[in-house]
């Protein structure tokens, strides 16, 4: 999100998150936010900020700025990377891109630094490919910290959720399917994932 019409717009849904892309390569990189309105955001939806191998004074002050409540790692930051935001009481989401090959033990080391995980389908971007995995890899988790779903999400493919059973699912990450534009998203269209997204 980087509009302040569209956040605005969005927010009348109380989405739980909502996400801010901090990356200059990416085509929703957030430039110009309105940090007065970031920083009167409802209670109700925590803001995300997005970094890929940030220098962490950047993190730091991104997360000072916009009082952003927990920031998503979607680089190579090392278990040691995030033990540093850890250390001063910042919330990380760690991000690994799930291919078909996927090894579950390289998430050992960062049990007990994040709060959440999130699977996203490897592609040849970082995010955004809007591509949907195999959903059954992730009975091969040990489901010890709750998890964040991404990758081509959308209205039609949604109700698949209901067949991942009892897994450690804390929320679904959608994006790509959901823009009119990179950064702009169709607020109609999330209105209709409301009512279809499975409980």
């Amino acid at each position: 999100m980087r509009d302040s019409q569209n956040i605005k717009e969005l927010l009348k849904l109380r989405p739980d998150y909502m996400g801010f892309i901090f990356f200059d390569k990416s085509k929703r990189n957030a430039t110009d936010l309105d940090v007065d309105l970031l920083r009167s955001f409802p209670s109700s939806t925590q803001k995300v900020g997005v970094f890929v191998n940030a220098p962490l004074e950047e993190v730091k002050g991104k997360v000072d700025q916009f009082k952003l409540d927990l920031v998503q790692l979607h680089g190579d930051e090392s278990v040691e990377y995030v033990g540093e935001l850890f250390a001063v009481g910042i919330k990380v989401i760690k991000v690994f891109s799930v291919g078909e090959s996927f090894d579950f033990n390289g998430l050992k080391p960062y049990k007990g630094l994040v709060e959440y995980f999130l699977f996203d389908t490897k592609g040849k971007e970082r995010g955004g490919n809007g591509v949907v995995f195999d959903w059954g890899i992730l009975k091969d988790y040990d489901q010890s910290v709750p998890f964040l779903l991404s990758g081509g999400i959308d209205n039609e493919n949604v109700e698949g959720l209901s067949e991942l059973g009892e897994m450690n699912i804390h929320a679904i990450d959608v994006n790509s399917k959901y823009e009119m534009e990179p950064g702009l998203k169709d607020v109609e269209l999330l209105k209709e994932l409301r009512n279809v997204i499975p409980e």
